[in-house]
């Protein structure tokens, strides 16, 4: 068996594992903290792609749950930073025509 090929103990080589065993738990671990099923569920399906692309890298010194969550926590960040970036640039655009004639120069 080749090097690339070779899988620690105890990762299962099928990613529908990673449902059955750890969605749940995930989904609402995600949930909890972006308040948002569709932005979960994105962060979820995120994680396990990253983790199937990963596996080579897992020793095995964490359970795999422990290890799941671990790249979740870094998705939930990503997804935190995209949010608030997107909302920085429509901070930053000016007030629609209809608003902006509603507010003196000071925004009063």
């Amino acid at each position: 068996m080749s090097q690339e090929t070779k899988q620690p103990a105890g990762v299962p080589l099928d990613p529908e594992q990673w449902v059955a065993a750890h969605g749940d738990v995930l989904f609402r671990y995600a949930l909890a903290r972006l308040r948002d099923t569709a932005a979960a569920e994105d962060a979820v399906q995120e994680t396990l792609l990253a983790a199937w692309k990963a596996r080579q890298n897992f020793a095995g010194q964490a359970a795999e749950q422990s290890w799941l969550i671990g790249i979740l926590k870094h998705k939930i960040v990503d997804h935190i930073r995209r949010a608030c970036r997107e909302r920085t640039q429509f901070a930053d655009e000016p007030l629609p025509a209809m608003l902006a004639d509603q507010f003196d120069e000071h925004g009063h």
